[in-house]
């Protein structure tokens, strides 16, 4: 049975975990609570490319650096905890199959890993990892103490996550006059593929005559994908013709999808495409991609409608500087012409 001790750091450690809006911070926090609440030797988290299919070390409290720098995590040969969606106990690393880097991970000291999937509202981005000194058993109370924690940090990070996007979105569409307005609509939709965690993404701009819509900018995408055919209005996704988020759960059997075996080559399992309007006009798309089934939330779409809404600023923003410069030009060539 818990004691009133542990209630009290684990209420500590809530409070220390929602306390920023800062992804570093929050990172740092719950890593750091997560190991001296259990009495591990350390803790992690990672965070899952789906670019790569890789997970990299986001933060970590009380390992070294050659342990966190030792090689590219898998997540099916490491554990295997956001594959299975489930937490996983390694007991014993020197004799479980479940792990990558078996010498290192000894040499580190550990000798048990609790492994727990960690979910931003309804997307999985990565893993917390408990790492122990000695091998472990861990009743089902601590286990579902441990689930807990990893439920709360889900729910810390889901907030950092949505604060350090709009940061990010901010500031290029701020930086846009000093850069290139493709540069700066590339930027939008990586930070928006990133911290979405989609395994690519794109901007389609509409072109009304044909009635189709062409790749603007995207990240994440083959030159094989890209030249699938053209994209038409009607046909493909319809959030352009709706005005209203589409969500493709899954692109293998949905109507919707124009290109299935396209999809299916380049791996998206999912799809999530979002209007994208300059005033009252929409414009375009933004549509994000993901290499697994995914049905997002209402928190989730609606944070990346406010990402799409920053795509339609910076391209109101393009419009607006061109009108200015043709303005300045055509000032320019008065001027001249009173100076004869």
């Amino acid at each position: 049975m818990p004691t009133a001790d542990f209630f009290h750091r684990y209420l500590y450690a809530l409070a220390d975990i929602h306390a920023s809006f800062s992804l570093e911070t929050t990172e740092a926090a719950v890593v750091r609570n997560a190991a001296l609440l259990f009495s591990a030797r350390g803790a992690s988290i990672m965070i899952f490319n789906p670019g790569e299919e890789n997970l990299v070390v986001s933060a970590a409290f009380g390992l070294s650096e050659a342990y966190r720098a030792k090689g590219v995590i898998s997540p099916r040969r490491s554990l295997g905890e956001t594959v299975l969606r489930a937490p996983v106990v390694v007991r014993d690393v020197a004799t479980d199959p479940n792990i990558q880097y078996r010498e290192v991970t000894l040499q580190e000291g550990i000798a048990s890993i609790v492994g727990l999937p960690l979910t931003a509202g309804s997307a999985l981005v990565g893993s917390l990892r408990l790492y122990f000194s000695q091998p472990r058993d861990f009743s089902l109370e601590e286990m579902e103490h441990m689930k807990a924690l990893a439920l709360q940090a889900g729910l810390a990070l889901k907030k950092a996550f949505y604060f350090a996007s709009m940061k990010a979105a901010v500031s290029e569409i701020q930086g846009m006059p000093s850069t290139e307005y493709k540069e700066a609509l590339q930027s939008l939709v990586k930070i928006a593929a990133q911290y979405g965690h989609a395994r690519s993404g794109a901007l389609l701009l509409v072109d009304r005559k044909t009635n189709t819509m062409s790749n603007v900018v995207r990240c994440g995408l083959s030159e094989r994908y890209l030249s699938k055919g053209p994209v038409f209005m009607g046909v493909s996704l319809g959030e352009v013709t709706s005005g209203q988020p589409v969500v493709i759960t899954k692109a293998a059997s949905d109507p919707r999808v124009q290109y299935k075996e396209a999809a299916a080559a380049e791996n998206i399992q999912a799809i999530l495409g979002l209007p994208v309007r300059v005033g009252s006009e929409i414009a375009g798309a933004l549509r994000l991609y993901y290499p697994f089934e995914f049905e997002p939330d209402p928190d989730y779409i609606m944070w990346m409608e406010q990402l799409a809404h920053h795509v339609g600023m910076a391209l109101e923003k393009t419009r607006m500087l061109a009108k200015i410069q043709d303005r300045a030009n055509w000032y320019e060539e008065v001027l001249k012409e009173f100076e004869r």
